[in-house]
């Protein structure tokens, strides 16, 4: 495999065909980060500096480069068999680009979710009020149109973090890719090949298929609760409440959650607005102390289903062991190595979240 070294947005300026080691660590929801080992020739060392980027030869495609990392650290060591040698490490493209900004001004966004996303890249990193904060050469991707809807506030987010968060929410992938010297940033989904529906062939880790090596199921309700009451902004009678879960009698589980950092901004937004957003705001604190299934275990990524042709990052796939339990994780990180011993590609899934 072949490395391009990118000089920004102005091209190819090396092609590295020879490295002790390699490994590209590239996620779904998170930041993308990779490791290269090359000797230290002095092409090498005069063009792998930090800020330029790499590419890999199978990243390529119809003249757009995805997955591309950024040289961020390197390091010169001297090994008396293997001569000079240079370390390299940094982040995905990604994250070196929108890790630089946060949510400036207070943001409410309401409505539909993607839409939200993308006016939070524009206002902070495409066209802000503030000229000196624009990424020069930074567009968005095509809109998919998805219907999943949000209702936020932000106010000093830095928005790669953020973007980690809210893309987990919604299942989203998100990345920044090059084309036509444009850095694009994009969103995207996972297909769907679980038996949950008829589109896709599904893709099942069963021993049935020899593909599902071990597996632990756990049951666990501490701190659960099901219903809350949200505190808002202001204090005694005249403080803004919300409530939220509608169980009853003894299947009710209550808490109090404090929204006071939810702010309405003054008459800016209405009551109603106001109180969906602390709706919101306590659902993500009510998720957190709901009862977990823990499914987990060990698959074997080199059985049936080939990664990359089979199923794909971002992909849901079904999991089923002999009792019956059953599971419908994303990939949601896929770790490429390759050095004198061989090749490895290897999947990582998201919690298995126990399906019916």
């Amino acid at each position: 495999m072949d490395i391009y070294v990118i000089d920004g947005l102005n091209g190819v300026s090396n092609i590295i065909s020879s490295y002790q080691s390699c490994i590209w660590n590239v996620q779904y929801f998170g930041q993308n980060d990779f490791q290269l080992i090359v000797n230290a020739s002095e092409v090498n060392v005069n063009s792998l500096k930090p800020g330029a980027y790499l590419v890999r030869n199978s990243d390529i495609s119809d003249g757009e480069y995805h997955n591309v990392m950024a040289i961020q650290n390197y390091q010169l060591d001297f090994d008396s068999e293997k001569g000079w040698l240079l370390t390299l490490t940094g982040k995905g493209l990604k994250n070196d680009i929108l890790k630089r900004r946060v949510v400036w001004s207070q943001t409410n966004l309401t409505g539909l979710a993607e839409e939200g996303i993308r006016q939070v890249i524009t206002d902070n990193l495409i066209s802000p009020t503030d000229d000196s904060r624009a990424i020069d050469n930074l567009v968005l991707d095509e809109l998919n149109e998805w219907t999943e809807t949000i209702d936020i506030q932000l106010l000093g987010e830095n928005i790669a973090e953020w973007l980690e968060k809210i893309t987990t929410t919604y299942g989203y992938g998100w990345d920044v890719y090059i084309k036509d010297g444009k850095y694009v940033f994009k969103l995207y989904k996972g297909a769907d090949r679980t038996y949950n529906q008829v589109v896709n062939t599904p893709v099942v880790f069963s021993p049935q298929y020899d593909n599902l090596l071990s597996s632990s199921y756990t049951y666990n309700m501490d701190g659960y609760k099901n219903a809350a009451l949200i505190g808002g902004e202001g204090e005694g009678t005249a403080q803004r409440t919300a409530t939220i879960g509608t169980a009853t009698g003894l299947n009710r589980y209550e808490a109090y959650i404090d929204g006071g950092s939810v702010s309405s901004n003054g008459e800016i937004i209405t009551v109603e607005t106001y109180t969906k957003m602390l709706e919101e705001y306590g659902q993500t604190q009510l998720d957190q102390t709901a009862y977990t299934q823990s499914f987990s275990g060990e698959i074997d990524p080199t059985g049936l289903y080939t990664i990359n042709k089979d199923y794909f990052l971002g992909d849901l796939v079904q999991i089923e062991n002999e009792k019956g339990i059953k599971a419908t994780p994303r990939i949601i990180e896929i770790i490429y190595a390759e050095d004198d011993s061989g090749s490895s590609v290897v999947p990582t899934f998201s919690e298995w979240e126990v399906s019916e």
